[in-house]
């Protein structure tokens, strides 16, 4: 499935506000992605027409598990290459954020693996979060944590 930067950026975005799957309000999104709430709404309403999101007005959206599986696999690309451009480039940690959030969207899933194979598939990004493995799911320590904490 080939999606848009805009529909990949929505799925993280929904991720990122609710990560347990809880249904998160238009102006919530809006904010986060520094939207209008109308562009909000009708980005909501393709992504439900894909089913990528369950969306009902005033009741907000959630992902379903397509929805989630794509916006996990975006979090790994953006996690991956925050890693990577801090060990291997040697930039810093609070500068990189901004040039994963471009380069996640322009690489493909060879050159992805690549990198998490050069940089020994780390289970956390340079900021201590959790990078999901290909089946978006966590690694090691990190899933042990999601674990006990249910």
């Amino acid at each position: 499935m080939t999606l848009s930067r805009s529909k990949q950026d929505y799925l993280k975005a929904l991720y990122a506000l609710a990560p347990a799957g809880e249904a998160v309000g238009t102006s919530r999104l809006a904010a986060r992605l520094r939207v209008s709430a109308p562009s909000v709404t009708n980005m909501l309403a393709r992504l439900d027409r894909e089913r990528l999101v369950s969306h009902a007005p005033r009741a907000g959206a959630r992902l379903t598990a397509r929805g989630r599986a794509a916006a996990l696999g975006m979090v790994r690309r953006h996690r991956i290459l925050e890693t990577f451009l801090v060990r291997v480039l040697g930039l810093g940690g609070s500068e990189v954020h901004a040039d994963a959030e471009v380069l996640e969207h322009h690489i493909s899933d060879r050159v992805l693996e690549a990198i998490d194979r050069l940089i020994g598939r780390p289970e956390r990004d340079p900021h201590g979060r959790p990078i999901p493995d290909a089946r978006g799911r966590m690694r090691g320590a990190a899933a042990r944590r999601a674990r006990s904490a249910r």
